[in-house]
């Protein structure tokens, strides 16, 4: 429950919020923006994860560093909710009531515009019925699959390496500082990739690394009695 809110609930709030409040024209300026900001804070957040998890070396004995460390992290999760709510509170307050910032007639339109509710057959049946929507929801599913998958298998390997929570923890805090570096550096030169090799060509990038990253891993898992004397030698 505590991984779905972050990758979930939170990141869909947000974006249901972003789409209400942001034109179609703006999206195309904004939302790469958007993207950009989260990565910075991934960067942030791994290395206050890693910071948390090393304090356990200067604890007294007696006090339980695990503990400790979920303390921390939880008040920064409760302070990082805070000033998300406050943020939220202001824009409707402040900003969604501010006639230079949002087009009212707009927002009034929206607020009269009636939605569709659909029930989950009808939902069933206008996905099926709609190619493009279609083969979004496969990408989707497909994407989840792959992730799932490897991610598992190489969450119970990383357990097995790192016992101890603390440390299990500062590695996956420097892992996320990583991931949110390599995503933001992707981000950046993605336009150029786009603009010179074509969407198709951009687009196939992901599913390859996927598929390539994931058979070296289950190989090097599977046949791990004939790395090993390889990995030994390289240190």
């Amino acid at each position: 429950m505590a991984e779905m809110w972050g990758s979930v609930v939170a990141s869909l709030l947000f974006w249901s919020f972003a789409n209400e409040v942001t034109t179609v024209d703006e999206a195309k300026k904004y939302y790469p923006l958007f993207g950009l900001g989260a990565n910075v804070a991934l960067i942030f957040s791994g290395q206050y994860v890693r910071f948390v998890s090393s304090l356990r070396a200067n604890l007294p004995p007696g006090v339980d560093p695990w503990g400790m460390s979920i303390k921390y992290l939880m008040g920064a999760v409760a302070v990082s909710g805070g000033c998300l709510v406050s943020l939220f509170n202001y824009m409707q307050r402040k900003v969604m009531t501010d006639p230079e910032c949002v087009d009212q007639e707009k927002q009034a339109a929206k607020k009269k515009k009636k939605k569709v509710k659909m029930g989950l057959r009808e939902s069933a049946k206008f996905l099926v019925s709609s190619p493009y929507i279609r083969d979004l929801a496969m990408l989707v599913i497909s994407y989840g699959m792959c992730i799932n998958l490897v991610e598992v298998s190489w969450k119970s390997k990383l357990k097995a390496a790192y016992p101890d929570p603390n440390a299990y923890s500062a590695f996956m805090g420097n892992f996320s500082s990583a991931t949110g570096t390599v995503t933001l550096v992707m981000m950046l030169l993605g336009r150029k990739i786009f603009r010179k090799f074509g969407w198709r060509n951009a687009a196939m990038v992901t599913p390859s690394m996927i598929g390539i990253t994931g058979l070296a891993f289950y190989a090097l898992t599977i046949f791990a009695p004939f790395f090993e004397p390889i990995a030994a030698s390289l240190g």
